[in-house]
């Protein structure tokens, strides 16, 4: 999954298997954190927050334009 610098939240859309998906729900347990997802049938899925993280299976749908580490020019040394 790709998308560093990008705010997970309630409303955050991924790809999953092909499928999108919202969060929207967090569960803090002993095993640690879990999301659950609501899909486009309104069915429920609970993950594990890091497994969404990492897999390869799971793709973030970027809402809102902005800058990313694909561009080709250097925000960061840019002046106004």
């Amino acid at each position: 999954m790709s998308g560093a610098g990008t705010k997970l939240g309630v409303g955050t859309h991924f790809r999953l298997d092909g499928e999108t998906v919202e969060v929207v729900e967090f569960a803090s347990l002993a095993t640690g954190m879990e999301v659950v997802l609501k899909d486009g049938r309104d069915r429920l899925a609970r993950m594990s927050l890091r497994e969404l993280l990492t897999c390869d299976r799971a793709e973030l749908i970027h809402e809102r334009s902005g800058p990313s580490a694909a561009d080709d020019e250097d925000l960061a040394a840019r002046t106004a």
